[in-house]
């Protein structure tokens, strides 16, 4: 007895010398332990540093919550994807792969599984990390979440998403009122139109879960068929999200896509989505030397969604975007409010978005009903839009190739829009549009807009450099501008048309009731001087390009004028 007690004894210490403790799970209580996982790993692994596994299902049936997985560089991929448990970190071993030889050996997964699975790489779940991974050519997404709170996804090498092109972001359904273009108010429509995107390379879902989540670093590129990041609350959710210094480039449409987003924000039904977008750069969206369908894309640097009873607040800092390709609906910068009666407020600064097909930063407050939807600009530049839209702005004013544009359609809406320090330069169309549309109903109309612009540039449009349109009864509308340059437009550098009733309207463009001390530069366009007839407006202490007031500027409000130009760029 005593020698069988001995030689059992023997045999497991010797076992346990055998396997490496950085590869036995921990007993429960105990230190979390890490894995190692490498593609062409040979067989009978055990998950050790020395001996690792050679799939993803292996590491992923050994680990536990709050363990490491490690995945070893590898000229493969690890293929078939892995659904993470509650506090596990996914690590990339050896050198950032973002910026390194893509033909190196690098940590490296992917899922072309085409039975028994999503297609997703990696499933996250709560308080998990993806860090440093090299993600390619997957069915579906390369990283996906699911209530997953409390997550890091950092310093990933992410391209070739979705080849099965599934369905991911969905825009609408959202009414267009078409009758803006006879300037005549309607009922409000159906809501019709319906915009499908390509399931995002980093998708990150909320229904019912509160907390956070953190994307930063990562190098989004060349995807198959769809979007870069998105996050979408719906639901009860209420989520925080910081986007930190992300670089998404070569976005693609593909097929049966109506438009794709380089990042796009959605907050739906009552959920809470507070987003802080940093550092982040959007470039080649919809590029048509990359794909012939992306000259139908309707495509978005930055896309911002709020519908339903939600709520969502962005910050967007230091943001740049470039090169934005598509149909004519293609923005550097679309904040729209879809349906319902959100409340919604957007603050950009310090970013430029340049060189786009359509209007280069877009406020769109589309919903019928009583949206509350505020957008901030301060130091921005919006440059360079392509449509040819100018010849259509008598028609569409909106859409079509203008700087910025701001629009309510809702006969309950608040719009508003605050600009300061900011650059609206050589657009194909109007440098800024502010719309109002109220469709007839039998309930009294409450909607308001307003606009404030302060020590900014309008330079070298195509049409209009402010255009201020109203359609149907717009309850007050007020407006400031102040010590702002409207330079070398084609059309009148200001120009405003009434097509129902104001019950309020408030323009201060010096001198008048919202406090504004004029110091404005007007030069006369080429095809028209300044015309604010339609509209009361109030407009002294301006520069109109001359010494005198010239005798075209049919603003009733607007003596005394400034002698002299007040600033050098005037």
């Amino acid at each position: 007895m005593r020698t069988n007690i001995l030689a059992a004894a023997v045999v497991t210490i010797v076992a346990a010398l055998a396997v490496p403790t950085s590869a036995v799970a921990a007993p429960q209580g105990a230190e979390p332990t890490t894995w190692h996982v490498r593609a062409g790993a040979s067989g009978g692994g055990d998950g050790s540093e020395r001996s690792p596994f050679a799939s993803l299902a292996a590491v992923q049936k050994a680990s536990g919550p709050d363990d490491t997985i490690v995945v070893d560089p590898a000229r493969s991929p690890l293929d078939g994807g892995i659904l993470l448990k509650q506090g596990q970190r996914l690590i990339g071993g050896g050198a950032p792969v973002v910026g390194a030889d893509p033909n190196s050996p690098r940590p490296r997964l992917t899922n072309t599984a085409l039975l028994g699975s999503t297609g997703d790489a990696v499933t996250l779940a709560p308080g998990t990390e993806v860090r440093n991974l090299v993600i390619e050519g997957t069915n579906r997404s390369a990283i996906y979440g699911n209530d997953a709170t409390g997550v890091t996804i950092a310093g990933n090498d992410i391209s070739g998403s979705n080849r099965l092109c599934h369905d991911g972001f969905i825009i609408g359904p959202f009414q267009i009122p078409a009758s803006i273009a006879l300037r005549e108010a309607i009922p409000k429509l159906p809501n019709f139109v319906v915009l499908n995107n390509g399931w995002a390379a980093v998708m990150l879902d909320y229904h019912r879960a509160a907390g956070a989540v953190t994307v930063e670093d990562n190098s989004v590129h060349d995807t198959a068929c769809g979007d870069g990041i998105d996050v979408r609350t719906f639901g009860t959710a209420t989520v925080t999200a910081d986007l930190t210094g992300n670089d998404l480039s070569n976005i693609n449409v593909g097929l049966a896509k109506l438009s794709v987003l380089a990042m796009g924000l959605q907050s739906n039904d009552t959920s809470s989505l507070t987003a802080t977008l940093r550092g982040n750069t959007q470039r080649d969206i919809a590029d048509p030397a990359r794909s012939p369908l992306n000259k139908l894309a309707d495509s978005e640097g930055v896309f911002i969604n709020p519908l339903g009873d939600s709520h969502i607040s962005v910050d967007v800092h230091d943001n740049t975007f470039a090169r934005g390709d598509g149909n004519f609906s293609a923005n550097g910068l679309e904040y729209v409010t879809t349906t319902g009666s959100p409340t919604s407020d957007v603050t950009v600064t310090n970013s430029t978005f340049t060189d786009v097909t359509g209007d280069v930063i877009e406020s769109y407050n589309l919903s019928p009903d009583a949206a509350r939807h505020s957008l901030t600009l301060d130091h921005v530049t919006g440059a360079h839009s392509e449509f040819p839209g100018a010849v259509l702005n008598p028609v569409v004013p909106a859409n079509l190739g203008t700087c910025l544009v701001a629009t309510g359609f809702g006969r309950g809406a608040t719009t508003d829009l605050i600009v300061r320090n900011t650059t609206l330069r050589g657009c194909s169309a109007d440098g800024l549009g502010v719309i109002s549309y109220v469709p007839e109903g039998p309930e009294p109309s409450t909607a308001r807009m307003s606009f404030d612009v302060r020590n900014s540039v309008i330079d070298g449009t195509a049409a209009h450099g402010i255009n201020i349109i109203n359609v149907g009864a717009l309850t007050a509308l007020q407006g400031r501008l102040e010590n702002t340059t409207v330079i070398n437009t084609t059309q009148a550098p200001i120009a405003t048309a009434n097509h129902g009733t104001i019950g309020e309207a408030t323009l201060d463009f010096g001198g008048g009731p919202l406090g504004s001390a004029g110091g404005n530069c007007f030069t006369p366009g080429l095809r028209g001087p300044a015309d604010l007839s339609p509209i009361p407006v109030t407009a002294r202490h301006n520069w109109w390009g001359t010494a005198a007031l010239p005798p075209a500027v049919t603003v009733p409000n607007a003596a005394p004028a400034l002698p002299t130009s007040p600033r050098p760029d005037c």
